[in-house]
C-alpha cells in the first residue's frame, strides 16, 4: 500500500494568494487536487490523505499540515502550487517542481520531480522551468519524500490562459498522479470486476492521456509498440522490446 498525501496549498482567504483580477490561487490548486484524487484512486494499493482544508475556508498551518502526514507515516507528500512573479500581469512563463534544498535531503524526492515535472509540462503546455530545490517548510519539515509543484504563474498573461481552463488543470492533476503511479508502479483496478472476468473495451483504458497522444502516436508509427492498451504498465521483457526497438531506430539497425 502506497500513502500519497496531497496538500492544495494555501487557503481560499490567503492574503496576496491571487491573480491581478482577484481569482484565488486556492480554487487553482483545488482542481489540481481534486482531479489527482480521482486518477489515484483508479489505481490498486493507494491510500490518500489530504491535509488541507477541502472547503479552503481555513488555511491550515503548515506545521499541522506535516505533523499529519508525518503522524500518518505517509510515502510520499505533493503540495500543488500556482506561482505569482510580481502581482502585475507580465509575460513570465512557466511550470516547475521543487524538492529540498539540503545535502542530506532525500533523494527519492529529486526522482519523483523528475518524473511528475515532464507530465505537468505537457499537461498544461508551458515553459518547463525545471526541477529546483528551496527550503520550504513542507519539504523540510517532513519525513518522507516531498515535493511542492508550481502549475503555472497567476500573473502571467500567457499561463492564467491555461490556469482558466478547468481542462488543462484538471489534466495537471491526472498528471501528478500517473507520475506516482509510474513511480510506484502501481496498477489500475478493474472496479467491480468478478475474478477472472475480462473488463469490457469500453471500460479499458483505449486511448493514450490526452497530454501523451501525439508522441504515443509517433511511436507506434516507429513500430516501437503496437499501440495496444496504452495505459497498461508494460512488463519488464516488453519494456526491453521496446527500448531494443528505439535503439534500432536511433541507429537505423
Amino acid at each position: 500500500m502506497v500513502k500519497i498525501v496531497l496538500d492544495a496549498g494555501h487557503g481560499l482567504h490567503t492574503p496576496g494568494k491571487r491573480s491581478p483580477d482577484g481569482e484565488r490561487e486556492w480554487s487553482f490548486n483545488n482542481q489540481v487536487v481534486l482531479a489527482c484524487i480521482r486518477k489515484l484512486k483508479s489505481y490498486k494499493g493507494v491510500e490518500i490523505l489530504r491535509v488541507d482544508d477541502p472547503t479552503g475556508e481555513r488555511d491550515v498551518p503548515l506545521r499541522e499540515r506535516t505533523d499529519r502526514a508525518n503522524h500518518w507515516k505517509a510515502d510520499f507528500y505533493v503540495a500543488v502550487h500556482h506561482n505569482a512573479h510580481s502581482g502585475k500581469w507580465g509575460q513570465w512563463s512557466g511550470v516547475e517542481t521543487y524538492t529540498y534544498e539540503h545535502p542530506h535531503a532525500n533523494p527519492i524526492s529529486v526522482e519523483l520531480a523528475h518524473f511528475i515535472q515532464p507530465r505537468m509540462v505537457r499537461a498544461m503546455g508551458l515553459t518547463d522551468r525545471g526541477v529546483k530545490r528551496a527550503n520550504f517548510h513542507v519539504l523540510r519539515e517532513t519525513a518522507m519524500p516531498a515535493i511542492l509543484t508550481e502549475g503555472g504563474f497567476m500573473d502571467s498573461t500567457i499561463d492564467i490562459r491555461a490556469l482558466r481552463s478547468v481542462e488543462k488543470l484538471e489534466t495537471q492533476g491526472e498528471a501528478i498522479a500517473d507520475g506516482v503511479a509510474a513511480y510506484f508502479g502501481l496498477r489500475e483496478s478493474s472496479v467491480g470486476k468478478e475474478a477472472g472476468e475480462k473488463p469490457n473495451l469500453d471500460e479499458r483504458e483505449t486511448t493514450p492521456s490526452r497530454w501523451l497522444v501525439k508522441e504515443f502516436q509517433e511511436a507506434v508509427d516507429l513500430g516501437i509498440t503496437n499501440g495496444a492498451d496504452p495505459r497498461r504498465s508494460a512488463t519488464r521483457e516488453e519494456v526491453a522490446v521496446m527500448i531494443v526497438r528505439a535503439m534500432k531506430n536511433i541507429k537505423g539497425w
